[in-house]
This record gives C-alpha cells, sequence and structure tokens, in this order.
C-alpha cells in the first residue's frame, strides 16, 4: 500500500475520534447472485455453467452541518467474491477522480475465481453557503436530467436501467458552484478533474453550465453546455405535466474534438399512475453514436470508445425502449417489472429484436433495512465468439438476492 493510500485511510479510521460533533451513520449489505450461462451467453465456457458472485459492502458517512457550512466524508469497504465472472474494472466516475484514495487488503484471482477486499473513498466533500450561492470542492456525487431509465444531460455518469443499488451515486473530484438566480431557477457550474495518475486515461477539461427553471405550476425545463471527454455537448430538457401524465423529453448534441463527428443523444417518456397506485413509466432512447445493425455492433471503434467503455454510453444500440410497472402490494411489499427492447438490422435488412426482462421484489423487514430478491433474463441473440449480435442476447439469466440496514 503506497503511503498516500495509509495516509487516506488512516484519516478514514482517525477522523470520526476527533470530529466528535459530526453525525456517523451506515449501511451495510449483503448480496448473492447466481447466473446459469448457456451457449451464447457471457460467461458461457463449453457447456451450461453456473456464474456466482458474492458481496458484503460497508459504507460509513461522517456528516455535520453548521448554519453557512457542511462537510461530508464517506468510505466504503467492501468484499466481492466472483465464479466465472470477469472483474469490470472500469466505471464512468474514473475518468472525473484526480486520484484514486483507494487500497486492495487482498486482490487474489485463478482462471475463474477471483476475491478482492479493501476500501475506497466515495465522498470526501466540504459545502459553503452565501445568501444565493453555495460552493462545494471535493469528492461529490454530480447528477443532471429529467431521464427515468437514461439521462442525455448526466455527462458525468449515471446508473443503468437494471442497476439495483442506487442509493449513492459515486463520486466525482469537482468543484461546483450554484447560484440559485430566483426561487425556482438555478445556475450550476462544475469544473471536473481529470486523474492524475492513471496513465491509461488521457487528461482533458471536464467542465459543466447546467440551468434549471420552473415554468407556471407544473413544467420545468434545464440548458446545459459541457465538454467532457474531448466531447463538446450542448443540452436541453423539458417536463411537464397533461392529461393526467408526466411527461418529458431531453436530448443532448456532441460533437467529438477529435475526429470531429457530431452524434445526437435524446430519450422521450411519459409516466401514468393508475388508480389502484401502479405506476406505468416508458422511455425511448435514441443515440446516433450508437449501432443500427448487428454488422456495426460488432465494429471495433464502437467497442472501445472511452464512452461505452466507462459506462458514459449505456447502451451499444442507437434505439431502446424502456418500460417499467410498480405496484405497491402492501406497505411493507413492493414489486417492479423492468423491459428493455432493443432492434438492430440484420444482414438481409430485417429486424432483431432482444429483450432484458427484470423482475424485482423489495420486502422491508424494518424501518431501517430491506430485502430485494430480482430475476433477470434476456431474449435475442447471443455472442458470436466474444462479439455481441444484440444488445440483451448475450446476457444470462439470473437469480439476485440482497439485504441492507441503515445504522
Amino acid at each position: 500500500m503506497s503511503i498516500k493510500h495509509k495516509t487516506a485511510l488512516l484519516l478514514v479510521l482517525l477522523l470520526p475520534s476527533v470530529t466528535w460533533a459530526a453525525d456517523l451513520t451506515g449501511r451495510f449489505s449483503m448480496l448473492g447472485s447466481t447466473a446459469i450461462a448457456t451457449q451464447g451467453d457471457s460467461g458461457y465456457i463449453n457447456k451450461d455453467n453456473t456464474l456466482t458472485a458474492d458481496q458484503q459492502s460497508l459504507r460509513l458517512m461522517l456528516d455535520d452541518a453548521k448554519e453557512n457550512s457542511e462537510w461530508s466524508l464517506h468510505a466504503k469497504i467492501a468484499r466481492i467474491h466472483l465464479s466465472n465472472i470477469a472483474f469490470n474494472n472500469n466505471h464512468s466516475s474514473d475518468l472525473f477522480r484526480y486520484t484514486e484514495l483507494s487500497s486492495s487488503w487482498l486482490d487474489e484471482s485463478t482462471s475463474n475465481i477471483a476475491t478482492r477486499f479493501g476500501y475506497e473513498v466515495d465522498r470526501a466533500v466540504y459545502k459553503q453557503r452565501y445568501k444565493k450561492m453555495t460552493f462545494a470542492f471535493g469528492r461529490q456525487a454530480i447528477d443532471f436530467g429529467s431521464g427515468r431509465f437514461w439521462q442525455p444531460l448526466n455527462v458525468f455518469g449515471s446508473f443503468a436501467p437494471t442497476d439495483l443499488d442506487t442509493d449513492f451515486k459515486p463520486g466525482i473530484d469537482a468543484a461546483r458552484l450554484d447560484w440559485f438566480t430566483s426561487d425556482f431557477s438555478s445556475l450550476t457550474a462544475v469544473y471536473a478533474f481529470s486523474p492524475n495518475d492513471n496513465a491509461n486515461i488521457k487528461k482533458t477539461t471536464n467542465a459543466a453550465l447546467h440551468y434549471r427553471s420552473q415554468v407556471g405550476v407544473e413544467s420545468e425545463y434545464a440548458l446545459l453546455a459541457a465538454s467532457v471527454i474531448d466531447n463538446n455537448i450542448i443540452g436541453a430538457s423539458f417536463e411537464s405535466s397533461w392529461a393526467g401524465m408526466g411527461w418529458r423529453i431531453e436530448g443532448a448534441h456532441y460533437n467529438d474534438s477529435q475526429t470531429n463527428e457530431n452524434s445526437l443523444f435524446w430519450i422521450a417518456g411519459v409516466d401514468y399512475q393508475f388508480a389502484n397506485g401502479t405506476l406505468l413509466t416508458a422511455e425511448w432512447y435514441e443515440n446516433s453514436r450508437g449501432a443500427n445493425s448487428v454488422t456495426a455492433l460488432s465494429n471495433t471503434n464502437l467497442l472501445t470508445d472511452d464512452l461505452i467503455k466507462y459506462g458514459l454510453q449505456q447502451q451499444l444500440s442507437q434505439r431502446v425502449f424502456g418500460l417499467s410497472i410498480n405496484k405497491e402490494f402492501t406497505p411493507l411489499l413492493n414489486g417492479a417489472y423492468i423491459l428493455l427492447a432493443s432492434p438492430l438490422k440484420d444482414d438481409d435488412g430485417q429486424y432483431n429484436t432482444s429483450l432484458l426482462h427484470q423482475f424485482n421484489l423489495s420486502y422491508s423487514v424494518s424501518n431501517e433495512s430491506d430485502i430485494l430478491f430480482s430475476f433477470q433474463f434476456a431474449n435475442g441473440r447471443g455472442l458470436n465468439g466474444l462479439k455481441p449480435q444484440s444488445e440483451f442476447g448475450h446476457i444470462p439469466t439470473s437469480v439476485t438476492i440482497r439485504l441492507r440496514f441503515y445504522f
């Protein structure tokens, strides 16, 4: 462990003892997942085989707020054990963290089994409040956009539509200024740092201006101008309520400053809540940077694009339809169904659609804990060698159980 990492860990461990006035809270989570990989699935070897994963994580949160200032420090300790599953070492937050502030106490792997146990500092931010402004500096979550499944304005990363853990968005190293221009509008300026100690990620200027304002009682719009990972971006969103439904549209135009290529990423969606409380959400995703055919999906340039590698562009395909149904069965039991569908043209010009289904059932064990059961399966063309032939067809059928509680 380097001196830098030792110092960071020492601060994490000692800070609670020297800042006794701050609030210390935590979250513990245990997750287990099993998947069956058949021919054409990711993780398939030479016969139907089982893929397993288990994870235990502890997040310690130290927060303190005064009249005009506040700070927050989150340290995450996690153990992950995988069998027949490769570690995904890339995340969008990696592109905007000046230094890692993490280390592994255990990192073992064989041909098909891997175990990691370590820590990371996920939040370390100080915020100063003024009459109509706030200024925050440090590792913090930056969240823009109004989409439910995808958010084109979320240029510093967002959750995937099927992510099960969305309690805490990973922090990035940034300076943020919020100016509250009126009671119903704000202008946000963000400068995000590039990695200083990762030779695999190019240093770039990452900055964004985001304006948000309310229109009338039920409508809101937002404007964005940004430069992120060598892409110049302008975008806008509008959401409102009409005929008993919520409507939204959000889009961003990208210009790659290295290639001068242009692309458009937009979504349109609607929400409707039935009288029995069931919430229906539908959203259409279109990104001209994605693939519109099976042949284009296997394009090497697409698979090695940094926006794809690090999850800033979450889908390989150009078009995806998302549908979710949420139902509260009892005050303690909640169910959800998510469907993602993506059409791609084959060599004959015919459309082949791959589907991803996710069923989630959550039960509240107590005021501070719950248990989640998730079942996921896909339909569509699988892998051809290591190259995908559809957006979702290569995803194996899986079952996941998660228990979490706060203290």
